[in-house]
């Protein structure tokens, strides 16, 4: 056994290995060098690792393991092994071919009774020719192994990977050196320099790599955790920067599994995949400046509360008000029968007239210029206040006020039973009662959907703003694109369907559909499956979102998959999809 080092206190002349030797290994080390330097996935790199360290060794078979993230075992990632034709990969669960190396006992002490994890402990490269015969190692396994296999496990070649810093990362060992006959023989040790060089290399590429997963990691674990404090911003919009990904994942698939028809050659790769996801939980990203308010506007009346509750104190002070004054009337004698009546007539007026003014405010129905002017004849009514309105205000609520107003307010009055006074117009929004119950359809005024579409706006600034590498340079259109519509009906760009990418219009159909399907929007009930699919067909045939992906997420069944996996029971009614198909 000798450790790899001790050689080059006498190092191999040049003449002992050959001129012709040294420039080919020179020529490989290079050509491995740019190998590993260029992009690749994890499990390319580890076989391009060991296949080299194969090739300069002529090695029967190898195996790689790499130093876990708590640095307390060795972690196999892959073995290769001619004789036994075998090849096993790390993540194949169905083989496990072999159990993590523990570094460390139960008490804490160093594990050198195993190779591998001597040489990842103390750094030290190991050479023995000859397993059967070697002192200081525990060579039971490779004994088990042989027994079982036929197998005869010979002269090792174990290496450690060395970072940049010094620190073993993992272990390289090589199994069975042949001659060119094909014998086994013990691995010379004037290539174990050349292998301490791929070592190293390998070490290099192995960390880079490690650091791009980080870095590709954090930026990820980044944008969800953004994604998620949107979502968490309100209980009403929550989980939708969650759940549009998977809608927009689940069809951007469903376009790739298509071996016939618009997406026949339409395939994704793996940057893009991830592009895909980084936009998707990145399109709402601009909410984070949209104020609570609008966002979570359930009814017209709502701003921190729903004011419907302040209304409703004064029609009770109309009806006492009613009520005193039949008393009053009955006490200066008038027939007694006629004021109950003209009473009552009066307590189903009010009642009618705040019936009226509770349903407007929900939103739910389309409200007609008729019903608009009855909200103006019934906010017309006045009513007496006696207690003074500048008390208990804030400083910014009083800032509000004028000299006059503080003046009439602080003395009882007359007040208007719903009013557009010019204190509710402040921060860019219009509070005013009969302004916000006047709004057609919905709960939102003009004001505040500028601030709800703004968001788009906002988003594809901040996105804007980030350096991107160039594999995700798409990330600020998928993303700031959504609310795009294929007619050019959209926002804030107004673009049509020819200027915008497949993922692009995925996304289109995620949001909405997301949207559609979502059962915690305060300003709506849950609606059916068969409901949303409507909705979107009717989009379709307005020319709004893409026809072919919108058929796609019916034919392919994306639709049905994702309600039955994330929408209450009760909403997965039965869609006959053959109404809404055109191809």
């Amino acid at each position: 056994m000798t450790r790899i080092g001790d050689d080059l206190k006498n190092p191999p002349t040049r003449t002992a290995r050959g001129a012709d030797t040294d420039a080919r290994y020179l020529a490989q080390l290079v050509d491995l060098g740019i190998a590993l330097s260029a992009e690749q996935g994890r499990e390319e790199l580890h076989q391009k690792i060991l296949m080299a360290a194969r090739q300069f060794t002529n090695a029967d078979g190898g195996s790689l393991y790499l130093v876990n993230k708590d640095e307390t075992e060795l972690q196999f990632r892959i073995l290769m092994n001619d004789t036994l034709d075998t090849f096993f990969v790390s993540g194949r669960e169905h083989e496990k071919p072999f159990p993590p190396l523990p570094l460390y006992d139960a008490y804490g002490n160093p594990n050198h009774k195993n190779i591998a994890t001597y040489v990842a402990l103390s750094g030290e490269a190991i050479n023995i020719e000859d397993a059967y015969f070697a002192d200081g190692f525990d060579f039971s396994g490779t004994r088990a192994f042989d027994a079982k296999t036929g197998y005869r496990s010979k002269s090792f070649l174990t290496v450690p990977l060395k970072n940049t810093r010094g620190t073993v990362i993992g272990v390289l060992q090589l199994i069975n050196a042949r001659d060119d006959s094909g014998e086994v023989i013990a691995f010379d040790p004037l290539i174990e320099p050349i292998i301490n060089a791929l070592a190293s290399q390998a070490a290099v590429a192995l960390e880079n790599s490690r650091l791009l997963m980080a870095q590709r990691d954090l930026m990820e674990s980044f944008v969800r955790v953004l994604g998620q404090a949107i979502d968490a911003k309100s209980p009403h919009t929550a989980y939708h920067c969650e759940k549009v990904p998977i809608i927009a994942r689940m069809l951007a698939k469903a376009a790739v599994d298509e071996k016939q028809g618009t997406f026949s050659n339409f395939y994704l790769t793996d940057m893009e995949w991830y592009e895909l996801d980084l936009a998707a939980w990145l399109h709402d990203c601009g909410k984070i400046t949209t104020p609570d308010h609008v966002v979570e506007k359930a009814t017209k009346l709502e701003t921190i509360h729903n004011r419907i509750h302040e209304i409703r104190t004064r029609f009770e002070v109309l009806r006492r008000d009613a009520e005193i004054e039949m008393l009053k009337r009955k006490l200066a004698g008038e027939d007694a029968q006629v004021c109950d009546d003209d009473f009552s007539a009066r307590i189903a007026e009010l009642e009618s007239q705040f019936s009226m003014v509770a349903h407007s405010n929900i939103g739910d129905d389309e409200l007609d210029s008729d019903a608009v002017f009855a909200l103006h004849d019934i906010g017309g009514q006045e009513w007496v206040r006696y207690f003074d309105r500048t008390i208990g205000l804030s400083w910014a609520e009083n800032q509000r006020l004028t000299e006059d107003d503080l003046a009439q307010f602080s003395q009882p009055g007359v007040e208007k039973l719903l009013d557009d006074r010019a204190d509710h117009a402040y921060l860019g929004f219009n509070r005013g009662e009969l302004y916000n119950l006047s709004v057609p359809r919905g709960t939102l005024t003009s004001e505040e959907r500028k601030v709800i579409n703004d968001h788009v706006v906002v988003t594809q600034e901040m996105l804007a703003q980030l350096p991107y590498p160039k594999e995700l340079q798409r990330i600020p259109a998928i993303a700031g694109n959504h609310h795009e519509k294929m007619d050019g009906s959209g926002y804030p760009n107004g673009m049509l369907g020819e200027e915008m990418g497949i993922l692009e219009k995925v996304m289109v159909i995620a949001d909405i559909f997301e949207a559609l399907t979502a059962v915690d929007r305060p300003y709506k009930r849950p609606k059916m499956l068969s409901e949303c699919i409507a909705i979107l067909a009717d989009m379709r045939d307005k020319g709004q979102i893409d026809n072919d992906l919108f058929e796609l997420l019916l034919s392919s069944g994306v639709y049905i998959e994702y309600g039955r996996k994330y929408l209450q029971p009760g909403q997965c009614d039965e869609v006959d999809i053959t109404q809404f198909l055109r191809n």
